[in-house]
Formats: C-alpha cells, sequence, structure tokens
C-alpha cells in the first residue's frame, strides 16, 4: 500500500516542468536518510495520536528554506495527508525512476576476496554489453566462496562459486545414468 501511495507522488514530481529530479533526489535522500537511522523519528511520524501539522513543524519545517520550492511544497502536502512517513519510499522509487531513465544501474559484487579493479571492470563491461545499460557495480566482501553479482533493478544475477559448478556437474552425472 505504500509503496502505491509513493509512486502518486512520484508521478508527480517526475511531471513537474524544469525541476531536476537529480537535485530533488538528493535532498529527499538526506530527509530519507535521517527518517531511516533513527527509530525515534520512524515512529513520531507513524503515530497517529500526534496532529500532522506539528509532524510537520518538527521535521521539515527547520530544514524547509534549504529545500526546493517544488520539494516543500510536496513535502507540506504529504504533511497535510499524514503521509511523512513515506519520504523513504519515495526516495527509493524516484531514485529508480532516475536510474530508468539514464539507463544507468548500480548493481553489487561479493566475494570472499578482494577484486582488483580490472575484473570489476570486465564484469561491468559484460554486463552493460548484456543488458543494454551502463552498470557499475560496487563491490562488497563476504563468505561467498567464489563471486556473485547481482543488478537487483534489472534481475540480472551471475554466480560463479565452487558450490554451483559441484551443483551441475553432480546433475550432469546423474542425468548421464
Amino acid at each position: 500500500m505504500e509503496t502505491l501511495v509513493a509512486k502518486k507522488y512520484t508521478k508527480a514530481l517526475i511531471d513537474i516542468d524544469g525541476i531536476s529530479l537529480e537535485d530533488v533526489e538528493g535532498q529527499l535522500k538526506v530527509i530519507a536518510d535521517v527518517i531511516d537511522s533513527n527509530s525515534e523519528i520512524k515512529d513520531f511520524l507513524n503515530s497517529p495520536l500526534i496532529k500532522n501539522s506539528t509532524k510537520f513543524e518538527a521535521v521539515i519545517a527547520p530544514i524547509k528554506d534549504k529545500l526546493d520550492k517544488d520539494v516543500s511544497s510536496l513535502l507540506e502536502l504529504m504533511a497535510n495527508k499524514g503521509r511523512l512517513a513515506l519520504i523513504p519510499t519515495l526516495s527509493t522509487l524516484l531514485s529508480k525512476e532516475i536510474m530508468v531513465r539514464s539507463n544507468k544501474f548500480i548493481g553489487l559484487v561479493e566475494s570472499n576476496e578482494d577484486l582488483d579493479d580490472t575484473l570489476k571492470a570486465k564484469l561491468e563491461k559484460k554486463l552493460s554489453a548484456y543488458s543494454g545499460s551502463d552498470i557499475e557495480l560496487i563491490t562488497k566482501k563476504s563468505d561467498i566462496d567464489g563471486i556473485k553479482a547481482e543488478v537487483s533493478d534489472l534481475g540480472l544475477e551471475l554466480n560463479f562459486s565452487k558450490e554451483s559448478v559441484k551443483k551441475a556437474l553432480l546433475e550432469h552425472i546423474q542425468k548421464a545414468l
């Protein structure tokens, strides 16, 4: 339900002429990060006992002058409707929409060893060629015995591990018998 409502606000932002979606995304991301990192603020925004105007005055009004006029108006409208808690979802949806429009996506590559830049660049190039999109990979060290690359926004996943090779080999042997 939250995502459905946040999609409507995202569409409203996208439909505004002359607005820089990247700037709006940056402003919303800062607010969303604060909300996500503080459970007290989350509880405050989700509380039905607190007036919507009080929520706006406590969370948005102090930073209103630093926000774009359209973002400020949107947040005021969201506050009036009691939907300030949707800011993190709105921020995420707007980020995804910007990625789709620019055809640039961010993925994650995991391995139990540090990956050198040439291997990471090769993976980015191959995934970009396969998907027709510009893909940037962020490296993360994990306990995977191999390499796993994932671009969740495109539904791409690549997995090279000893376990998957072993499983494929066993399946092949079983079929041959």
